[in-house]
């Protein structure tokens, strides 16, 4: 049943790329987009609140989309703000659905019922984690082993403040399995001037939770992209790191799939 949260000119939950894409890659964007159901009067936040990188990742969107094209590969991508709820912490997890967020209130989340958070996540989050077990089931029924590529984007300073500078131009983040992160990490490294965070600036232990469900649950090669924002606020950034993204990617990801084994 569609969610009365969302109206006719509301755009659908999820987007996709390339959805018959056979390649051996699935790109995720958790936080995509900003979207706000137009009833929900922007959430009582002002627009230019909705475009700072409390209510997604900015630039996200575009290197996820020309990533995907870069290497003929499906991207899913949540359309609407992390801050209605975030598909990348588990429910009833307190920042799933935020009161505040870098220091700004969020009114109408503020007092939230467990029903109208049931009801965002029929609307939001799990039309987005099931479009991403659908690919993933495409891709295995077509004999790939689809490694899990999340790509967000971080600040370059951890508040509004500007304090605690982030000098990483770009972070690996991973768990247990280094399949991936491992080649990767020392792929960057090895490129002129990028300054690369091992696990930063989060920690993929403690973070990621999209890519342990949709990866590590299901024994795919996976791994977490941050990108520092500054460097990607316009399309010629966005072209630039997903160029280089899908260079080096190619080799790293063939060899990650070799190393893996998935009952289908």
């Amino acid at each position: 049943m569609p969610s009365i949260i969302l109206g006719p000119h509301d755009p659908a939950p999820v987007e996709i790329i390339n959805p018959k894409a056979l390649s051996p890659i699935l790109i995720t964007g958790d936080h995509a987009g900003n979207s706000v159901p137009s009833a929900m009067n922007g959430m009582g936040l002002s627009e230019s609140e909705l475009e700072r990188h409390i209510a997604w990742d900015i630039g996200a969107a575009g290197i996820a989309r020309k990533l995907a094209r870069k290497m003929d590969a499906t991207a899913v991508l949540a359309v609407y703000s992390r801050l209605l709820i975030d598909p990348n912490r588990p429910l009833g997890d307190p920042q799933c659905v935020p009161t505040d967020s870098d220091g700004t209130p969020i009114p109408a989340n503020i007092n939230i019922s467990d029903s109208n958070i049931e009801e965002r996540a029929n609307a939001f989050y799990w039309p987005y984690h099931r479009s991403t077990d659908e690919h993933i089931s495409r891709l295995r029924r077509a004999g790939l082993i689809p490694a899990i590529i999340a790509v967000h984007t971080f600040t370059p300073a951890l508040n509004a403040a500007g304090e605690l500078l982030r000098p990483w131009h770009v972070g690996i983040l991973y768990s247990r399995d280094e399949r991936l992160p491992r080649p990767l990490i020392n792929a960057l490294k090895a490129e002129k001037g990028i300054i690369v965070g091992d696990n930063e600036p989060y920690s993929g232990v403690t973070h990621g939770y999209a890519i342990k469900v949709h990866g590590l649950a299901h024994g795919l090669p996976h791994v977490e992209l941050e990108i520092r924002q500054d460097l990607v606020v316009d399309e010629k950034g966005q072209e630039k790191w997903a160029s280089l993204f899908a260079r080096i990617l190619r080799p790293i990801v063939g060899q990650a799939s070799l190393n893996c084994i998935v009952h289908i």
